[in-house]
C-alpha cells in the first residue's frame, strides 16, 4: 500500500465497527459505531437494528449538545415503511412532555437543552427485517443529565467526569 492509502486508512475510513449482540439491552442482532475517533471532531453515531419490541430509554434526559434520531425500515425494497412502531417523548426546559407516536420513517431533531425521551420501541411487524433506529451525536463524549441536574451520565446514567 501507498503511504497515502495507509494515512486515509488510518484517518478517515473507518470499516465494520460493530456493537456485538448483547453489548446493549434489547439489540438482538449487531449494530454499528462511529465511535469519533479522530477525537475532538465532535460526532458519534450508532446504528440498530431494532428485531422485538423494548424500552431503549426509560427516562426522560437532556444533553448540552445538538442530536439527530432516525428511524428507518429495515425492507430496503420499501423504504417508505417503518415495519414498526416507536414511541418518543419531546418536551420543553420545564419538563413538559408530549408523545410522538412514530410509524413511519422519522428523522427527530434534538436541540441542546430539550428534554427529551423515554423511548419505547412498541411493535416490529417482522424481525428478519427489523426497525433500524440511528442517534447522531453531535459531540465528542456522549453524556446526558436528567431533567433539573447538571450532573454527567453516561448511557447507563452513571455519574462520568467532566472533560470537556
Amino acid at each position: 500500500m501507498s503511504k497515502l492509502l495507509d494515512y486515509l486508512n488510518e484517518k478517515h475510513v473507518f470499516q465494520n465497527i460493530k456493537i456485538p449482540v448483547g453489548d446493549l439491552d434489547g439489540i438482538l442482532a449487531p449494530g454499528s459505531y462511529y465511535p469519533n475517533l479522530n477525537g475532538g471532531q465532535g460526532f458519534i453515531s450508532t446504528w440498530l437494528p431494532i428485531c422485538e419490541p423494548f424500552q431503549m430509554e426509560p427516562e426522560p434526559v437532556w444533553h448540552d449538545f445538538d442530536q439527530m434520531c432516525y428511524f428507518a425500515g429495515g425492507d430496503a425494497l420499501h423504504m417508505d415503511e417503518l415495519g414498526g412502531t416507536a414511541e418518543f417523548y419531546l418536551g420543553d426546559e420545564n419538563g413538559n412532555l408530549e408523545k410522538f407516536i412514530i410509524t413511519k420513517p422519522t428523522v427527530i431533531y434534538i436541540k441542546a437543552g430539550m428534554i427529551h425521551c423515554p423511548l419505547d420501541f412498541t411493535e416490529v411487524f417482522d424481525p428478519a427485517k427489523p426497525m433500524l433506529f440511528q442517534d447522531m451525536t453531535f459531540a465528542s463524549v456522549y453524556r446526558r443529565f436528567r431533567p433539573g441536574s447538571t450532573e454527567p451520565l453516561n448511557e447507563k446514567f452513571e455519574p462520568i467526569e467532566k472533560t470537556w
